[in-house]
Protein backbone atom coordinates (compact mmCIF):
# COMPACT_ATOMS: atom_id res chain seq x y z
CA UNK A 1 0.00 0.00 0.00
CA UNK A 2 1.57 3.39 -1.04
CA UNK A 3 1.37 6.45 0.72
CA UNK A 4 -0.71 9.11 -1.00
CA UNK A 5 1.29 12.17 -2.37
CA UNK A 6 -1.14 14.51 -0.28
CA UNK A 7 -2.12 13.03 3.08
CA UNK A 8 -5.05 14.55 5.12
CA UNK A 9 -3.79 16.09 8.24
CA UNK A 10 -5.92 14.63 11.56
CA UNK A 11 -5.03 16.47 14.71
CA UNK A 12 -5.27 13.97 17.84
CA UNK A 13 -5.96 15.37 21.24
CA UNK A 14 -5.80 13.48 23.93
CA UNK A 15 -5.62 13.20 27.42
CA UNK A 16 -1.96 12.77 27.97
CA UNK A 17 0.53 10.71 25.51
CA UNK A 18 1.36 7.61 28.13
CA UNK A 19 -2.77 7.68 28.92
CA UNK A 20 -3.88 4.15 28.25
CA UNK A 21 -6.94 5.20 26.13
CA UNK A 22 -4.03 7.47 24.09
CA UNK A 23 -1.98 4.70 23.68
CA UNK A 24 -4.52 1.69 22.60
CA UNK A 25 -7.05 3.98 20.48
CA UNK A 26 -5.01 6.20 19.20
CA UNK A 27 -1.15 6.17 18.26
CA UNK A 28 -0.67 2.20 18.31
CA UNK A 29 -2.68 3.13 14.79
CA UNK A 30 -0.55 6.14 13.63
CA UNK A 31 1.38 4.17 11.32
CA UNK A 32 -1.17 2.18 9.73
CA UNK A 33 -3.52 5.69 9.40
CA UNK A 34 -0.09 7.27 7.64
CA UNK A 35 -0.36 4.29 4.95
CA UNK A 36 -3.88 5.29 4.94
CA UNK A 37 -3.11 8.94 3.53
CA UNK A 38 -4.18 10.48 7.02
CA UNK A 39 -1.32 12.05 9.10
CA UNK A 40 -1.38 12.05 12.56
CA UNK A 41 -0.09 15.43 14.54
CA UNK A 42 -0.86 13.95 18.02
CA UNK A 43 -1.25 16.93 20.50
CA UNK A 44 -1.47 15.55 23.89
CA UNK A 45 -2.14 17.23 26.89
CA UNK A 46 1.16 18.48 28.54
CA UNK A 47 -0.09 18.87 31.77
CA UNK A 48 -2.65 15.65 31.78
CA UNK A 49 -6.16 15.76 31.66
CA UNK A 50 -7.15 14.60 35.35
CA UNK A 51 -6.76 16.26 38.26
CA UNK A 52 -3.73 15.77 40.51
CA UNK A 53 -4.17 15.32 44.47
CA UNK A 54 -3.74 18.38 46.96
CA UNK A 55 -5.60 21.69 46.74
CA UNK A 56 -2.06 23.62 45.85
CA UNK A 57 -1.73 21.21 43.25
CA UNK A 58 -4.64 21.60 41.64
CA UNK A 59 -4.53 25.14 41.98
CA UNK A 60 -1.57 25.65 39.83
CA UNK A 61 -2.73 23.05 37.19
CA UNK A 62 -6.26 24.15 36.12
CA UNK A 63 -4.86 27.13 34.77
CA UNK A 64 -2.08 25.22 32.87
CA UNK A 65 -4.78 22.96 31.71
CA UNK A 66 -6.66 25.91 30.23
CA UNK A 67 -4.37 27.35 28.46
CA UNK A 68 -2.92 24.14 26.89
CA UNK A 69 -6.10 23.02 26.25
CA UNK A 70 -7.23 26.34 23.89
CA UNK A 71 -3.25 26.42 22.66
CA UNK A 72 -4.22 22.15 21.11
CA UNK A 73 -7.69 23.30 20.28
CA UNK A 74 -6.66 26.45 18.01
CA UNK A 75 -4.10 24.20 16.39
CA UNK A 76 -6.72 21.93 14.95
CA UNK A 77 -7.70 24.59 12.56
CA UNK A 78 -5.13 23.98 9.55
CA UNK A 79 -6.45 20.68 10.20
CA UNK A 80 -8.82 18.50 7.68
CA UNK A 81 -10.07 17.15 10.80
CA UNK A 82 -9.91 16.92 14.52
CA UNK A 83 -9.55 13.19 16.32
CA UNK A 84 -10.66 14.09 20.17
CA UNK A 85 -10.29 11.57 22.38
CA UNK A 86 -12.47 12.40 25.50
CA UNK A 87 -12.54 16.10 26.70
CA UNK A 88 -9.95 18.13 26.74
CA UNK A 89 -10.10 18.67 30.68
CA UNK A 90 -11.31 15.61 32.20
CA UNK A 91 -15.31 16.08 33.11
CA UNK A 92 -15.42 19.62 31.64
CA UNK A 93 -16.32 21.20 28.43
CA UNK A 94 -13.57 23.87 28.00
CA UNK A 95 -11.98 24.95 25.07
CA UNK A 96 -13.78 22.63 22.63
CA UNK A 97 -15.74 25.45 20.76
CA UNK A 98 -12.37 26.58 19.56
CA UNK A 99 -12.00 23.83 17.63
CA UNK A 100 -13.31 24.74 13.94
CA UNK A 101 -12.55 22.01 11.96
CA UNK A 102 -14.97 18.31 11.81
CA UNK A 103 -14.51 16.63 14.93
CA UNK A 104 -14.45 12.86 15.54
CA UNK A 105 -15.11 12.40 19.68
CA UNK A 106 -13.67 8.90 20.47
CA UNK A 107 -14.98 7.96 24.45
CA UNK A 108 -14.12 4.56 25.92
CA UNK A 109 -16.16 5.23 29.07
CA UNK A 110 -19.22 6.21 30.24
CA UNK A 111 -17.62 9.54 31.11
CA UNK A 112 -21.47 10.66 30.92
CA UNK A 113 -22.10 9.46 33.83
CA UNK A 114 -19.81 12.03 35.54
CA UNK A 115 -21.71 14.71 37.70
CA UNK A 116 -20.62 17.07 34.90
CA UNK A 117 -21.41 14.13 32.02
CA UNK A 118 -23.78 16.56 30.66
CA UNK A 119 -21.12 18.92 29.43
CA UNK A 120 -19.54 15.38 27.13
CA UNK A 121 -23.09 15.47 26.12
CA UNK A 122 -22.60 19.02 24.72
CA UNK A 123 -19.48 17.81 23.12
CA UNK A 124 -20.88 14.83 21.32
CA UNK A 125 -23.28 17.22 19.72
CA UNK A 126 -20.74 19.14 18.34
CA UNK A 127 -19.00 16.14 16.82
CA UNK A 128 -19.69 14.78 13.22
CA UNK A 129 -18.98 11.40 14.32
CA UNK A 130 -18.82 9.46 18.09
CA UNK A 131 -16.64 7.18 17.50
CA UNK A 132 -17.74 4.52 21.01
CA UNK A 133 -16.08 1.67 22.64
CA UNK A 134 -19.03 -0.65 23.00
CA UNK A 135 -22.77 -0.33 21.98
CA UNK A 136 -23.74 0.20 25.83
CA UNK A 137 -21.90 3.92 24.92
CA UNK A 138 -23.05 4.07 21.11
CA UNK A 139 -26.67 4.12 22.69
CA UNK A 140 -26.57 6.54 24.85
CA UNK A 141 -24.74 9.07 21.93
CA UNK A 142 -27.11 7.80 19.24
CA UNK A 143 -29.53 10.67 19.60
CA UNK A 144 -26.80 13.24 20.07
CA UNK A 145 -24.47 12.45 16.49
CA UNK A 146 -23.75 9.84 14.02
CA UNK A 147 -22.11 7.25 16.42
CA UNK A 148 -19.57 4.04 15.23
CA UNK A 149 -18.72 1.00 17.86
CA UNK A 150 -14.88 0.30 17.15
CA UNK A 151 -13.72 -1.64 20.21
CA UNK A 152 -10.38 -0.68 21.84
CA UNK A 153 -7.72 -3.05 20.23
CA UNK A 154 -4.72 -4.94 21.54
CA UNK A 155 -1.41 -5.14 19.90
CA UNK A 156 -1.55 -8.94 19.00
CA UNK A 157 1.92 -8.79 18.20
CA UNK A 158 3.20 -7.85 21.79
CA UNK A 159 0.21 -9.31 24.00
CA UNK A 160 1.09 -13.34 22.87
CA UNK A 161 1.71 -16.46 24.82
CA UNK A 162 4.81 -16.85 26.27
CA UNK A 163 6.93 -19.14 23.66
CA UNK A 164 7.51 -21.66 26.66
CA UNK A 165 5.11 -22.64 30.23
CA UNK A 166 6.41 -20.16 32.77
CA UNK A 167 3.09 -20.07 35.17
CA UNK A 168 4.88 -22.37 37.70
CA UNK A 169 3.56 -21.71 40.85
CA UNK A 170 0.21 -21.03 39.71
CA UNK A 171 -1.38 -17.44 39.55
CA UNK A 172 -4.57 -15.98 39.86
CA UNK A 173 -3.96 -12.57 37.78
CA UNK A 174 -4.89 -9.23 37.73
CA UNK A 175 -4.05 -6.03 35.82
CA UNK A 176 -5.18 -2.84 35.91
CA UNK A 177 -5.29 0.95 37.42
CA UNK A 178 -5.61 1.25 40.75
CA UNK A 179 -8.80 3.09 39.72
CA UNK A 180 -10.26 -0.57 39.91
CA UNK A 181 -9.07 -1.87 43.17
CA UNK A 182 -12.63 -1.56 44.82
CA UNK A 183 -13.74 -4.34 42.32
CA UNK A 184 -10.14 -6.80 43.28
CA UNK A 185 -11.67 -5.74 47.14
CA UNK A 186 -15.11 -7.23 46.45
CA UNK A 187 -13.40 -10.46 45.71
CA UNK A 188 -11.59 -10.90 48.71
CA UNK A 189 -13.65 -13.73 50.02
CA UNK A 190 -13.29 -15.87 46.89
CA UNK A 191 -9.78 -14.59 46.48
CA UNK A 192 -8.76 -16.01 50.34
CA UNK A 193 -10.70 -19.63 50.02
CA UNK A 194 -8.79 -20.23 46.73
CA UNK A 195 -5.44 -18.96 48.73
CA UNK A 196 -6.09 -21.35 51.35
CA UNK A 197 -7.33 -24.04 49.61
CA UNK A 198 -3.86 -24.09 46.72
CA UNK A 199 -0.73 -23.71 49.30
CA UNK A 200 1.87 -22.70 46.22
CA UNK A 201 -1.26 -20.70 44.76
CA UNK A 202 -0.40 -16.71 44.28
CA UNK A 203 -2.75 -13.36 43.34
CA UNK A 204 -0.32 -11.09 41.40
CA UNK A 205 -1.55 -7.44 40.52
CA UNK A 206 0.19 -5.11 38.49
CA UNK A 207 -0.76 -1.50 38.44
CA UNK A 208 0.68 1.79 39.57
CA UNK A 209 0.32 0.87 43.37
CA UNK A 210 0.06 -1.23 45.58
CA UNK A 211 -3.67 -2.40 46.31
CA UNK A 212 -4.74 -2.89 50.41
CA UNK A 213 -6.67 -6.43 50.42
CA UNK A 214 -6.59 -6.80 54.27
CA UNK A 215 -8.51 -10.16 53.91
CA UNK A 216 -5.51 -12.03 52.03
CA UNK A 217 -2.53 -13.63 53.40
CA UNK A 218 -0.09 -10.75 52.59
CA UNK A 219 2.61 -13.09 51.25
CA UNK A 220 0.46 -14.68 48.62
CA UNK A 221 -0.28 -11.19 47.13
CA UNK A 222 2.67 -10.10 44.56
CA UNK A 223 2.55 -6.43 43.87
CA UNK A 224 4.34 -5.71 40.21
CA UNK A 225 4.71 -2.04 39.64
CA UNK A 226 3.13 -1.27 36.13
CA UNK A 227 5.48 -0.44 33.47
CA UNK A 228 5.43 -0.86 29.84
CA UNK A 229 8.37 -3.06 29.30
CA UNK A 230 6.69 -5.38 31.82
CA UNK A 231 3.12 -5.36 31.06
CA UNK A 232 3.08 -8.18 28.46
CA UNK A 233 5.64 -10.51 30.32
CA UNK A 234 3.81 -10.23 33.55
CA UNK A 235 0.80 -11.86 31.73
CA UNK A 236 2.17 -14.21 30.50
CA UNK A 237 2.45 -15.82 33.87
CA UNK A 238 -1.29 -16.07 34.74
CA UNK A 239 -2.86 -19.41 34.93
CA UNK A 240 -6.24 -17.54 34.93
CA UNK A 241 -6.91 -13.98 34.43
CA UNK A 242 -9.39 -11.93 36.46
CA UNK A 243 -11.91 -9.03 36.07
CA UNK A 244 -14.62 -9.01 38.39
CA UNK A 245 -16.87 -5.79 37.78
CA UNK A 246 -19.79 -4.91 39.39
CA UNK A 247 -23.30 -4.85 37.90
CA UNK A 248 -23.97 -0.88 37.67
CA UNK A 249 -24.26 1.84 34.80
CA UNK A 250 -20.12 3.06 35.10
CA UNK A 251 -18.78 -0.79 35.02
CA UNK A 252 -21.28 -1.83 32.09
CA UNK A 253 -19.81 0.97 29.89
CA UNK A 254 -16.35 -0.42 30.30
CA UNK A 255 -14.51 -1.67 26.86
CA UNK A 256 -13.38 -5.00 28.17
CA UNK A 257 -9.56 -4.44 27.36
CA UNK A 258 -8.15 -5.78 30.67
CA UNK A 259 -10.26 -8.83 29.52
CA UNK A 260 -8.74 -8.95 25.80
CA UNK A 261 -5.13 -8.90 27.22
CA UNK A 262 -5.81 -11.62 29.23
CA UNK A 263 -6.74 -13.41 25.63
CA UNK A 264 -4.19 -12.43 23.31
CA UNK A 265 -1.68 -13.89 25.85
CA UNK A 266 -3.21 -16.90 25.90
CA UNK A 267 -5.01 -17.28 29.51
CA UNK A 268 -8.21 -18.25 30.11
CA UNK A 269 -10.36 -15.58 32.03
CA UNK A 270 -12.62 -15.11 34.64
CA UNK A 271 -14.78 -12.11 34.30
CA UNK A 272 -17.94 -10.37 35.22
CA UNK A 273 -20.75 -11.17 32.40
CA UNK A 274 -21.24 -7.05 32.52
CA UNK A 275 -21.74 -4.85 29.37
CA UNK A 276 -19.22 -5.80 27.18
CA UNK A 277 -17.88 -8.53 28.34
CA UNK A 278 -21.39 -10.67 28.45
CA UNK A 279 -20.56 -10.16 24.78
CA UNK A 280 -16.85 -11.12 24.48
CA UNK A 281 -17.70 -14.23 26.89
CA UNK A 282 -20.39 -15.03 23.93
CA UNK A 283 -17.96 -15.28 21.30
CA UNK A 284 -16.66 -18.57 21.89
CA UNK A 285 -15.47 -21.05 25.11
CA UNK A 286 -12.66 -18.78 26.38
CA UNK A 287 -13.49 -18.35 30.45
CA UNK A 288 -15.90 -18.08 32.71
CA UNK A 289 -18.64 -15.20 33.74
CA UNK A 290 -19.47 -15.78 37.22
CA UNK A 291 -21.72 -13.53 39.29
CA UNK A 292 -21.74 -14.74 43.13
CA UNK A 293 -18.65 -15.30 45.66
CA UNK A 294 -19.20 -18.91 45.00
CA UNK A 295 -19.34 -18.94 41.44
CA UNK A 296 -16.29 -17.41 41.22
CA UNK A 297 -14.72 -20.20 43.55
CA UNK A 298 -15.93 -22.72 41.32
CA UNK A 299 -14.81 -21.37 37.70
CA UNK A 300 -11.06 -20.24 39.16
CA UNK A 301 -11.24 -23.64 40.49
CA UNK A 302 -11.90 -25.62 37.27
CA UNK A 303 -9.40 -23.85 35.29
CA UNK A 304 -6.53 -24.53 37.99
CA UNK A 305 -7.36 -28.51 38.44
CA UNK A 306 -8.07 -29.12 34.72
CA UNK A 307 -4.77 -27.67 32.73
CA UNK A 308 -6.53 -29.11 29.05
CA UNK A 309 -9.64 -26.99 30.03
CA UNK A 310 -7.34 -23.80 30.55
CA UNK A 311 -5.08 -24.60 27.63
CA UNK A 312 -8.66 -25.09 25.23
CA UNK A 313 -10.13 -22.12 26.72
CA UNK A 314 -6.78 -19.48 26.47
CA UNK A 315 -6.49 -20.72 22.77
CA UNK A 316 -10.35 -19.76 21.74
CA UNK A 317 -9.46 -16.55 23.93
CA UNK A 318 -6.35 -15.59 21.76
CA UNK A 319 -7.97 -17.18 18.11
CA UNK A 320 -11.61 -14.49 19.23
CA UNK A 321 -8.81 -11.55 20.12
CA UNK A 322 -6.98 -12.23 16.50
CA UNK A 323 -9.93 -12.26 14.74
CA UNK A 324 -12.10 -9.63 16.26
CA UNK A 325 -9.39 -6.83 18.53
CA UNK A 326 -6.12 -7.05 17.06
CA UNK A 327 -5.07 -3.50 15.64
CA UNK A 328 -4.83 -5.98 12.32
CA UNK A 329 -8.81 -5.72 12.41
CA UNK A 330 -9.51 -2.16 14.14
CA UNK A 331 -6.74 0.06 12.66
CA UNK A 332 -8.74 -0.15 9.02
CA UNK A 333 -12.12 0.12 10.65
CA UNK A 334 -10.99 3.39 12.40
CA UNK A 335 -9.22 4.98 9.16
CA UNK A 336 -12.02 4.42 7.29
CA UNK A 337 -14.88 6.27 9.69
CA UNK A 338 -11.53 8.73 9.87
CA UNK A 339 -11.83 8.90 6.15
CA UNK A 340 -15.36 9.12 6.04
CA UNK A 341 -15.73 12.25 8.53
CA UNK A 342 -12.84 13.54 7.12
CA UNK A 343 -14.67 13.87 3.39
Amino acid sequence: MQTPLFPQLITALTQGARVPSSRFRVTQHVGYLRLRGLAINHLPARFGAYPPTGLARRAAWFPAAMIDAAQRALATRSSSLCLLQRELVSTLRTAEPLIRCPMVFDVDDAIYLHRRGAQSDAIARQARLVICGNRVLAEHYADMAPVAVLPTAVDTVRFAPAATDIRSPPVIGWSGSSSGFAYLEWLQPALKWMLERHAELRLVVMAERAPSLPQLPQERVQFVPWSEDAEVSVLQTFNVGIMPLMDDPWSRGKCSFKMLTYMACGIPVVVSPVGMNADVLAMGELGYGPRSQDEWVDAIEALLSDAGLARRMGQVGRLVALEHFSCDVIAPRLAELLIGAAA
